[in-house]
């Protein structure tokens, strides 16, 4: 008999509850959780769940860690908001620590409340800088759901319908991602010499005005399909958008702090942009996120294109003291280091999984970031989105909570993870993948997933 999932009567009125009254994207079965702990989230109903998204890659000391709620607590109790147009000691201690460890002289941050809004502030400063207008963006990349933003936006789905009219109209998916498991120019690396990147700059000439302001990508592209770029990618893209006059703007909201083995992915690369966005894991699952850039281009663009920029919830105090913790808990700790080690003990695990089931095409990542490519058959390598989500519904009866979308299974932890738990993940995972390639379940529909979602029609399972 099928392992099914079993909810109380409470859970599955909050479920049907949930359905009803609040309009956003569920899993199926819409679990209801109630508590966290470390590693695990805690259902309605008493279950526990590897949580191996780390939130949504927010957690990154795991959940109710002790030292961040102390001074919850603390802050509770002392000072939770004020106007933006004045400050507070943990928003500029936070802002300075930030500044000492990021590289160059990348050192003036600009709060915001949301990764689409940081991302929105340095499209602003590529304007004011520059005084040019095309924001140039990578084919695959994701830089957040307001409409500026989304409209740099090309990994798919129906997040772009009818939208149109609304999008910001200045902009070109003009760089070639550097996918070499799908090469995008049908080369291979690393003879190709960067193919990939020679033939974005000749699309410059062609789809853009050639008045480039900025180029954006995510350093290493997450949801368009964890790519990681070949060393010579970035620091080459930094030197086309020194020839083009160009900021280059790097968004790390997926990536900071430390989970890629580095404090900042850049840190692989030797790369240092204009401006680095942040969000997700350096806020500590709270509203903080922003913009750090130099103290020159701060300065340039003081006063131009709605700069500086500060909406109501912005370096309120709590979320800034919070955040400020948990990166004084990520240096003390030297969790860069840990997640550079795990992540090494992760991939042998995953790439185990790779060569027991033919559904895994190919396992990617750096640190304790990684991701299956879930495909028909390692050959043709074409995508099979159905079977990543019968993986992503089986781990959840096996007590890991994972995101799937399209066919990319996520790999995630809290960096606190250990590693006896990165080997129970993947033996869960592995109960998953078999009960998965059996067919089941049978009916999927991979539209309640996400906005990166398949096209208008449900894709009927084989």
């Amino acid at each position: 008999m099928d392992k099914k999932f079993r909810f109380s009567n409470t859970h599955t009125d909050f479920q049907a509850r949930d359905a009803k009254v609040v309009f956003g994207w569920r899993y199926s079965p819409r679990i209801i959780f109630k508590a966290a702990k470390g590693t695990k989230l805690i259902d309605m109903d008493n279950n526990e769940y590897y949580d191996l998204t780390s939130g949504m890659m927010c957690m990154v000391l795991g959940h109710s860690h002790p030292e961040l709620t102390e001074v919850m607590r603390e802050m509770a109790g002392t000072f939770l908001h004020q106007s933006s147009w004045y400050s507070n000691p943990w928003a500029v201690e936070f802002a300075e620590r930030l500044g000492e460890n990021t590289p160059g002289d990348l050192k003036v941050v600009n709060f915001a409340v949301t990764g689409s809004e940081a991302n929105e502030i340095a499209m602003r400063m590529a304007l004011a800088a520059t005084g040019k207008y095309d924001i140039v963006s990578m084919i695959r990349g994701l830089h957040g759901g307001s409409l500026a933003v989304e409209a740099l936006t090309s990994v798919g789905g129906n997040r772009r319908k009818n939208l149109g009219p609304l999008m910001f109209p200045a902009k070109a998916n003009a760089l070639l991602p550097p996918y070499c498991y799908r090469c995008p120019v049908n080369n291979t690396y690393p003879g190709c010499d960067i193919a990939c990147l020679k033939s974005s700059e000749e699309m410059l000439e062609f789809v853009t005005s050639q008045n480039i302001a900025g180029i954006m990508a995510e350093t290493i592209p997450v949801p368009g399909g964890m790519i990681v770029p070949p060393k010579e990618w970035l620091p080459r893209l930094a030197a086309l958008a020194k020839r083009w006059g160009a900021l280059l703007i790097l968004d790390e909201c997926q990536l900071a702090p430390a989970r890629t083995g580095k404090m900042w992915a850049m840190e692989h690369y030797g790369v240092t942009p204009d401006i680095v966005t942040w969000g997700k894991g350096l806020s500590a699952g709270l509203a903080v996120c922003g913009t750090i850039t130099t103290p020159q281009i701060a300065e340039q663009v003081r006063g131009d294109a709605g700069l500086l920029w500060a909406g109501t919830y912005s370096s309120d105090p709590l979320a800034a003291a919070v955040a400020l913790k948990q990166l004084d808990i990520v240096l003390r700790d030297k969790l860069d280091e840990r997640a550079e080690q795990l992540g090494a003990i992760a991939e042998a695990e995953l790439l185990a999984l790779k060569s027991k089931y033919s559904c895994i095409g190919d396992v990617r990542g750096k640190g304790l970031y990684r991701m299956l490519d879930i495909v028909k058959d390692p050959g043709s390598k074409i995508p099979d989105p159905i079977m990543a989500e019968r993986i992503r519904y089986n781990c959840a009866l096996e007590g890991v909570i994972g995101i799937s979308v399209k066919h990319y299974f996520r790999f995630a932890p809290p960096l606190i993870v250990t590693e006896a738990e990165i080997k129970d993940i993947v033996g869960r995972l592995d109960i998953a993948i078999k009960r998965a390639m059996d067919g089941f379940p049978r009916d999927v529909d991979v539209r309640e997933s996400s906005s990166l979602s398949i096209g208008d029609r449900p894709i009927a399972a084989e």
